[in-house]
């Protein structure tokens, strides 16, 4: 009778054991926004050309230790560097694959941005031919287009009541419209003056990119905004 209750007891273990592990294994690759955890350790100075006092310093720094940017060099941000296309589809794919799977695992084989572009067609992110010069600048057109589609709709919640046609240079028959519309009212994105323009046809910075990033990422960083004029 003990050989038998002993047998159980160690089968309610392994029961146990395996259940728990698997739910633990299932919560990891559950879509949500707390997959978006420490993954690196930035130090101050580690990229010798971001000022520990720069408005987007904060910002670099928490985009890299969640594992979402990187230098352009080992001691190098870019801060005067623009973000390319490839750059983009590569923080597009990062972002998405951390929400879905808590990790942005991917392996470079020959052209080092391939398998990001893979995994944004596989996504749905971008739809494969859509660029054929991915070394080019990305306009802030194409990056809104690009980065909105990182995460779903329903963690893009909208916080900031911005009327239709209110950006001024965003029409709303624009390609890009729906994209830069869903930014700026989920307070990612605040526009370069008070009236919120956005200037779509110009090149974006990383370190811009950077303070956009970490607004995908950690919803108490995203903005509150009323644009002049609009009421």
């Amino acid at each position: 009778m003990k050989k038998i209750l002993r047998q159980l007891m160690i089968i309610t273990i392994v029961t146990v054991t395996v259940f728990s592990t698997l739910t633990n294994a299932q919560a990891a690759l559950d879509p949500k926004m707390e997959n978006f955890i420490k993954q690196n350790t930035y130090l101050t100075g580690q990229f010798t050309d971001v000022s520990s006092t720069a408005w987007y310093a904060k910002n670099v720094a928490t985009a890299y230790e969640l594992g979402l940017v990187k230098g352009t060099t080992e001691n190098a941000f870019g801060v005067s560097n623009n973000i390319t296309i490839a750059e983009t589809i590569t923080l597009a794919a990062r972002v998405d694959s951390i929400f879905y799977t808590g990790s942005a695992e991917f392996v470079q084989t020959g052209v080092w941005y391939q398998c990001y572009v893979d995994y944004a067609i596989d996504a749905g992110i971008i739809t494969e031919n859509a660029y054929s010069n991915y070394s080019a600048n990305a306009t802030r057109a194409q990056f809104a287009t690009i980065i909105s589609k990182a995460l779903p709709s329903y963690a893009l919640e909208e916080i900031n009541w911005i009327d239709d046609g209110a950006i001024p240079d965003v029409n709303m028959t624009d390609s890009y419209a729906d994209a830069v519309y869903m930014l700026y009212r989920a307070g990612i994105l605040t526009g370069s003056d008070s009236e919120g323009t956005f200037n779509p046809q110009s090149a974006i910075l990383r370190t811009e990119v950077a303070v956009i990033v970490t607004h995908m990422a950690d919803e108490s960083l995203r903005k509150s905004l009323t644009l002049v004029g609009e009421y």
